[in-house]
């Protein structure tokens, strides 16, 4: 979600913290994982919000992939291209529910949001991904 190995480290330093310090305070141990990953949206955001609130720099260039022609299977790094030209908002949903494999119920508890926002979040994320990496060349 951050783009930046050194910067997502950062911030997955704050998390524990976070999360130490608030320990004390999770009334329900079995809801751990979505606790966590709520306060590690929170601190994503936070960042997100830092950059954007920065000054314009040097872009990331996202149009630069490689890619097996031989092979049917998209790869790794179109896949993050993709989805970092996303927005936010439909990057984070497809991170939680397909690279965390967490169930709706608990997206829209991480995301604040009913579930069946999560189910209307995902197809548009999904669309938006298929246009962008159709865009920067792959076809299915």
């Amino acid at each position: 979600m951050l783009d930046a190995p050194g910067l997502a480290d950062d911030v997955s330093q704050e998390v524990w913290a976070a999360a130490l310090r608030g320990l004390p305070r999770l009334l329900h141990p079995e809801r751990f994982a979505p606790w966590l990953l709520t306060i590690a949206r929170r601190a994503v955001l936070n960042r997100l919000r830092e950059k954007y609130d920065a000054p314009e720099s040097a872009e990331l260039d996202t149009d630069t992939v490689s890619a097996d022609e031989s092979a049917d299977v998209v790869d790794r790094v179109e896949v993050a291209a993709g989805l970092a030209a996303l927005p936010v908002r439909e990057r984070e949903v497809l991170v939680l529910f397909y690279l965390q494999d967490l169930a709706l119920q608990e997206c829209g508890e991480i995301l604040e949001v009913p579930p069946g926002t999560v189910k209307s979040r995902l197809f548009r994320a999904r669309r938006m991904l298929r246009e962008q990496m159709t865009r920067q060349g792959y076809r299915s």
